[in-house]
């Protein structure tokens, strides 16, 4: 007769482990943030999170895949490993039939991930210069955003024609020059623009230029 005890266990170790994988990278924002990428050692974020070395080692490997679980952590924060595209907010645009409209709830969409994602790519940006590796993330995450606003586009195009002349292409490109990390940053980092003032912006933005 199989235990009815084991199943629990293991679901406590889960959370356990996902407990202790979150304080790590608590830790390494932080320390990121106020010693910089290159001054913050694995160490430092070991005993800033309270776990060996060999902890941190174990789960992460190096401070770049410790600087990409920061960033995910921003896109998509559930901890069930969905992708972005999955997330519950894309369902309600796709199925959404007025272009309008969708623009609106996309900047909503893209200022959460940005205002999520704000201090990990600030961490980014910095690292980028010096670390190699940490320029490669930088490279993926640009793609990855890309990649993903220009379904965006298509999201929009399933509902009906873009401006006269407008490639999708071409308003993918314009969708990620307005919802970018570095735009977020300038508007709402050095203008001091409140995260929801960016979010009118780009959704006005988006319309005039798209539609």
């Amino acid at each position: 007769m199989k235990s009815k005890v084991k199943p629990a266990r293991r679901t406590l170790r889960a959370e356990q482990a996902e407990a202790t994988r979150q304080r790590i990278i608590a830790a390494a924002t932080s320390l990121f943030l106020s010693k910089g990428f290159a001054g913050a050692t694995l160490q430092a974020v070991a005993d800033e999170a309270g776990v060996a070395v060999e902890t941190v080692y174990s789960r992460f490997g190096n401070k770049t895949n410790l600087l990409a679980a920061i960033l995910e952590k921003g896109i998509v924060p559930t901890e069930d490993g969905r992708d972005v595209s999955e997330m519950p907010e894309m369902e309600v645009i796709r199925t959404t039939r007025d272009q309008r409209r969708q623009i609106e709830l996309l900047a909503a969409f893209s200022r959460g991930i940005l205002q999520r994602t704000d201090a990990a790519h600030r961490i980014l940006r910095s690292a980028a210069e010096s670390d190699s590796h940490a320029l490669d993330l930088q490279k993926r995450d640009t793609r990855r955003r890309i990649d993903g606003q220009r379904l965006y586009i298509d999201m929009l195009l399933a509902n009906g024609p873009l401006r006269k002349g407008l490639t999708r292409e071409a308003a993918a490109l314009t969708y990620s020059t307005l919802a970018s990390p570095d735009t977020y940053a300038f508007l709402v980092g050095d203008q001091g623009w409140p995260p929801k003032r960016f979010q009118d912006w780009l959704a006005e933005s988006l319309t005039r230029l798209l539609l």
